[in-house]
């Protein structure tokens, strides 16, 4: 099984190791932008993101949206929805429009640009395992098919929780995420519309 891993602590995965970084260096550049040009700048960090307009290719998909073009497939071919790995390991999602909604709300609020950084991401409570991604997305197209598991894929990391509280302490408790159910069945009516 693989580790667990909160927020920024330690170094990252070798799984993501190059994306991690990325993410680290951007949060740095921005702080020290705004200290050299008395700027107010402010990086967004998100968790995984989903939604309309995603990347749906099975190749280079995120894990969302190549589940859905997979599960849809496996509709349209009526064969088992297969899911690379164990389906053990957690994530934190956030759908396109809420990260949408984060976003103007940082612009429209003078106190959120005294800070340099923001993850974005619902509470730690609403992790969902690979297995649930996967089962909600199969509900969302009516998939009565076999969902299937292939444990000798690689999970990678177990667990990759991020912290919300300097979103909670900016935006309020008000900012409300839309759960992963609903978020999931509107990307899915999209995709479907756009594919068919």
């Amino acid at each position: 099984m693989g580790s667990v891993r909160h927020g920024s602590e330690g170094p990252p995965h070798p799984s993501n190791e190059g994306y991690a970084y990325s993410k680290r260096m951007l949060e740095c550049l921005v702080r020290y932008y705004r200290q050299a040009h008395q700027r107010e700048w402010l990086c967004v960090i998100p968790t995984n993101i989903y939604g309309p307009h995603d990347n749906f290719s099975l190749q280079d998909g995120h894990v969302v949206p190549a589940l859905i073009h997979k599960c849809y497939v496996a509709s349209r071919d009526q064969t088992a929805f297969t899911v690379a790995g164990s389906g053990k390991p957690l994530r934190q999602f956030v759908y396109s429009e809420d990260l949408a909604r984060a976003i103007i709300s940082f612009l429209q609020k003078d106190h959120c640009k005294k800070n340099s950084s923001v993850i974005v991401c619902p509470d730690d409570g609403d992790e969902l395992s690979i297995e649930e991604v996967a089962s909600t997305i199969a509900g969302a197209f009516g998939f009565s098919g076999a969902v299937e598991l292939d444990p000798s894929r690689a999970d990678g990391i177990f667990r990759k929780t991020a912290s919300n509280l300097e979103l909670r302490r900016l935006l309020g408790e008000e900012f409300r995420f839309t759960s992963f159910a609903d978020g999931i069945s509107k990307t899915v009516e999209w995709f479907r519309d756009k594919t068919l």
